[in-house]
């Protein structure tokens, strides 16, 4: 029987509709797993074999669920998040992997595309977080504004973050652990002696401190400081010097003699300052707003 042009046409038109629309109707590509590297660069450090091990029987089980994030290399693709899945996909045994392709070879597009990835899918430690910060800083000459609107996060988040990198390498470490949450690494950071952030973290390790618990000790300076007062500082000052802390995010010393005395804030960097007096700005703002404001009658 003939067929018509039009039924013939038709027909080829059905089928190659149908190959064409197979993979984008998935979102992503089926890939041999040896044409896919890690890394060359990934914000996350460490990975748990424990954990490793367990993700890998359940990819053996139920297959990879969320598709690794890569980009096209000459020969095969780069991992630009998934590195954690690719290496359990490894244990698994398996041979093909699901992928999403991204087209962009702009080096600092890839890098913030990189860190945005791992922070959305790979719960970097919080150390990790601050190097890949400071990476995309050094990297492509960025102001802590210029990475705060390039990643869509709070300035004042990631200067906080990158803090944490002026804290001693074991302390690091703890942070990066989890030994030391992140509370009591900020307020650690913001104590200029090493050798008392190390005794300070001690402390919290050994007893348990609270972030409440260290912002106290803080206040207070470190035991053998030397002080022209010889008197304690009052549960008043102290109180002031913890709600100061609180409004500007760094540490505040008050002293006290009979009436006259100072008010410190102490910063570790141009960021910071930049971010206390603009808090300073703020407040005096708000004050003569409030001083003009018509009175009730």
């Amino acid at each position: 029987m003939a067929l018509s042009d039009n039924s013939l046409g038709r027909s080829l038109s059905d089928v190659f509709a149908k190959t064409v629309r197979r993979e984008p109707a998935k979102g992503y590509l089926e890939v041999d797993l040896t044409l896919v590297a890690p890394p060359a660069v990934n914000p996350r450090q460490e990975f748990d074999q424990q954990a490793l091990i367990e993700l890998a029987a359940s990819v053996r089980q139920h297959g990879i669920l969320q598709p690794i994030v890569v980009m096209k290399r000459e020969v095969g693709y780069e991992v630009l998040s998934g590195e954690r899945r690719l290496r359990a996909a490894k244990l698994a045994g398996l041979t093909k992997i699901p992928v999403v392709v991204r087209d962009d070879s702009n080096p600092q597009h890839l890098a913030e595309l990189r860190l945005i990835e791992n922070i959305q899918r790979e719960n970097l430690n919080p150390i990790e977080l601050a190097q890949a910060y400071q990476a995309l800083i050094d990297q492509h000459q960025l102001t802590h504004d210029a990475l705060s609107e390039r990643l869509n996060k709070e300035r004042s988040s990631i200067s906080n973050s990158l803090r944490l990198l002026t804290l001693p390498d074991e302390l690091q470490q703890l942070v990066a652990s989890r030994q030391l949450t992140v509370g009591h690494a900020k307020i650690l950071a913001g104590c200029s002696d090493p050798g008392w952030q190390r005794e300070l973290a001690r402390q919290i390790l050994d007893q348990g401190l609270s972030v409440r618990d260290l912002e106290r000790l803080v206040t207070r300076g470190p035991p053998n400081a030397k002080d022209p007062r010889p008197e304690a500082k009052t549960a008043h000052i102290r109180e002031l010097e913890t709600n100061l802390y609180h409004l500007f995010g760094t540490r505040v010393s008050l002293k006290d003699r009979g009436g006259a005395g100072s008010v410190t804030l102490h910063f570790d960097s141009h960021d910071h300052f930049q971010r206390v007096v603009a808090i300073m700005d703020r407040i005096i703002k708000q004050a003569n707003a409030s001083d003009g404001a018509p009175k009730s009658p």
